[in-house]
């Protein structure tokens, strides 16, 4: 992490304590980052201040949902919507040009028959936890 950036641990919990101070009941967290084990500590830290966490950013599709032990539901990774056929999303000569050469080749989206992926939190109105989590995957 670099010295000018934020902990977003710590960052996390103070957008969480002022939201929870404007008296929000369901907070729903985004997590964009990249190390899976980043997002899984996450989900733990905030398990029973936030109602859900899902993580992006890998555009891969995780087999994690759970409801932690505080009913914070959590998934590691929603996903993408875009081509199937791909490298999450791009034209997939293009990306093997990129990986090989090491050269820079700019990016183009793929064709094809898309996908989509996304999670369904069903939420509790009296206590604002998590009941259930079902992934989709189109």
């Amino acid at each position: 992490m670099g010295v000018l950036t934020e902990n977003p641990f710590l960052a996390a919990k103070k957008i969480v304590k002022t939201l929870e101070e404007k008296e929000v009941d369901i907070i729903i967290v985004d997590f964009h980052a990249e190390a899976t084990a980043e997002k899984i500590a996450m989900g733990y830290y905030l398990d029973g201040e936030i109602t859900a966490l899902f993580g992006t950013h890998t555009h891969v599709q995780t087999a994690d949902e759970k409801i932690l032990k505080n009913g914070t539901g959590y998934i590691t990774d929603i996903g993408m919507t875009g081509p199937k056929e791909s490298v999450i999303g791009m034209n997939i000569e293009a990306s093997l040009k990129r990986f090989v050469t090491t050269l820079p080749e700019k990016y183009k989206v793929a064709d094809g028959d898309a996908m989509l992926n996304g999670v369904i939190f069903e939420i509790n109105d009296e206590n604002c936890r998590i009941n259930k989590i079902k992934r989709i995957n189109l």
